[in-house]
Formats: C-alpha cells, sequence, structure tokens
C-alpha cells in the first residue's frame, strides 16, 4: 500500500480523506504507518456508516449516547472530519438518530462533515436533519449525488443553494460521461465551487499494481476529497 500511495502522489494526487471508521474495522494506526512511510498526508474520519452495518449497540443507545460516543472517536485519535455517514435508502429511526448525534458531535468538534446516500436517494432529508440540529450547511458535503440522472441537477441545485456541497465522488469510470450534464447545469448556475470531485477507491481490484497487470488503463487511485 505505501507503494500505491507513492504512486498515487506521482500521478498528483496531495492528500486522501479515508472515509472509513471504527463500525467498519478501520485502524487507525494502519493508516498512520502508510501515511508516515509513504509521505502522503491522510484525512481520517470517524462516525457510524449506515443502517445495514451499525453495531447491534445502535439500537439500543440514545441520541446522547451516540453523541458521546462520537466525540470520545475524535479525541482518541487524530480526526479531521465526520463521515462518511450515511443512510441507504429512507432514512430510517437509528439512522436519524445518528444524523443528529453526528450534527451535535460537529458542534462540540466543529470537525466537517461528509455523508453517503444510496446514489443520490433521501439527500435533502440528511441536510434537513444536520441543519435541525443546528449545523450549517456550508461544513457538509452530501455524497454521491453523481449518481442522479436528471440532467437538469435540481436536487443537486437545491443542496448548492442552501450552501452545502455535492459529492459527485465515484470518478474514473465508464460512467463518468453521464454526468456531464448535470455537472454542466451546476457550472452554468454559478455553482463550481460547491462541486467536489472523487473515486471513492474502495476495491483492491483497482489497486494500481492490479489494473497496471491486467492492462485496463488509468485510473483515479483514491478517494481525494
Amino acid at each position: 500500500m505505501v507503494g500505491e500511495m507513492r504512486s498515487a502522489a506521482a500521478k498528483g494526487v496531495a492528500c486522501i480523506v479515508d472515509a472509513g471508521h471504527p463500525d467498519m474495522g478501520r485502524s487507525f494506526q494502519f493508516l498512520k504507518q502508510l501515511s508516515l512511510k509513504s509521505g502522503m498526508p491522510i484525512v481520517a474520519g470517524a462516525g457510524y456508516y449506515a443502517q445495514p452495518f451499525y453495531p447491534p449497540e445502535i439500537a439500543l443507545w440514545d441520541e446522547e449516547k451516540i453523541t458521546h460516543e462520537l466525540i470520545a472517536q475524535t479525541k482518541a485519535e487524530a480526526i479531521g472530519a465526520l463521515g462518511e455517514i450515511g443512510t441507504w435508502d429512507t432514512m430510517t429511526h437509528d439512522e436519524r438518530k445518528v444524523f443528529r448525534a453526528v450534527g451535535k458531535a460537529h458542534l462540540a468538534t466543529n470537525l466537517p462533515i461528509f455523508t453517503h446516500t444510496n446514489m443520490g436517494k433521501g439527500a435533502l432529508a440528511q441536510l434537513d436533519v444536520l441543519e435541525s440540529v443546528g449545523v450549517k450547511p456550508e461544513r457538509v458535503a452530501i455524497g454521491h449525488l453523481g449518481g442522479l440522472t436528471d440532467s437538469t441537477a435540481a436536487v443537486q441545485k437545491a443542496i448548492c443553494k442552501r450552501g452545502a456541497f455535492v459529492g459527485f465522488d465515484r470518478q474514473g469510470g465508464p460512467g463518468d460521461s453521464d454526468q456531464v450534464p448535470a455537472v454542466l447545469a451546476l457550472l452554468e448556475d454559478g455553482y463550481a465551487d460547491k462541486l467536489l470531485f472523487s473515486s471513492d477507491f474502495s476495491f483492491a481490484s483497482d489497486l494500481a499494481r492490479r489494473t497496471d497487470a491486467s492492462h485496463r488503463g488509468a485510473m483515479i487511485p483514491f478517494n481525494c476529497r
């Protein structure tokens, strides 16, 4: 992995935002080791991902307990963001509880928030819940909105208008061209400074050594937000 990260740096990647956290099995010490050995800065996330992946205790904890645990995560390690925080389809009771807790943890730590949507589903609901506890939209990036197929980019524009950032964060594959109309619509409306592009790299099959070996061509190596 050190070699992969050095390769990414040589191709222009200056920093990686890691979207994992403890409930995904992320090892902070491994990230630290990679960063030190490769010279690549890594911003580590904290949080709870989405309903299908929650640890069992989330169902038992109330909002305040989740907030306390999130703040404890940020104090235990050098965390740089709250994310990736997700909803799977329609926001569940537990997901709403987690989103409110993430908002409260943000207010206590001032760490920015980035989210996961299932290809754009429930994006506005995520922002609604975060704002309901006092989070300023300017501190939030709503993720995976390239999955929406509306060429007018109505949802993305609504998010930008409120001040939050829009994530087109599965770039580097055959689906990129499908997202061009929405991106152009956002640019034409003056929202260039609200758009974030990254690869959402997360599969071993996309490692540079494997793509090179199979001659599948160029790739965007890492999720750099």
